[in-house]
């Protein structure tokens, strides 16, 4: 998964260390409170030493970190990576591109080549239980709650209600997308 992919609204091409500023910029309050890992307040630093790592883990095979592009401008990440013993998918967009279905677009489209490219059999996500758009869009794209916890938030510094998703090979080969 190391290849862009073209959407019908976005290509989502590998992250690289030109990127930093435009997802910093991207990375208001509203999106990085929504994230687990991301601090607060998240300096321009960070997102390069982020975009740093990104681009070697990628070129390695080690996970697979893409920026969502639209319109010529980095809007959001999508990343596949270990965790817990399973592929795990996280993402964001900038809030300019919130409620649009462009979430949907482009981690339908990131979900099928991953299927595509791997022998996974499944593939895990989650996200906290109030951010309802995210988990709608695990739903639209087949996702099952299973499982529901506490994760520390990095930027609130606390822990948050948390739920945890899976999508089964055989299930997104059924066509579980729902509109």
């Amino acid at each position: 998964m190391d290849h862009a992919i073209k959407t019908q609204r976005a290509l989502i091409r590998p992250v690289v260390a030109a990127d930093a500023e435009a997802l910093h910029a991207a990375l208001t309050w509203d999106v990085v409170r929504q994230l687990s890992r991301v601090s607060w307040p998240l300096t321009l630093d960070q997102v390069q030493e982020f975009a740093r790592k990104a681009e070697e883990e990628t070129r390695s095979g080690t996970g697979w970190h893409h920026a969502v592009v639209v319109d010529g401008t980095p809007a959001g990440v999508m990343s596949i990576k270990p965790h817990h013993g399973a592929m795990n998918l996280g993402y964001w967009l900038a809030e300019t591109h919130w409620g649009k279905g462009l979430a949907t677009e482009v981690a339908s489209a990131y979900v099928a080549d991953f299927f595509a490219a791997s022998s996974d059999v499944h593939l895990t996500s989650g996200a906290f239980s109030d951010n309802e758009a995210s988990l709608r869009v695990q739903e639209k794209l087949g996702f099952v709650v299973v499982g529901e916890g506490l994760l520390e938030s990095q930027a609130l510094k606390r822990q948050r209600p948390h739920r945890d998703t899976m999508l089964g090979r055989a299930r997104w080969s059924e066509g579980a997308i729902a509109a």
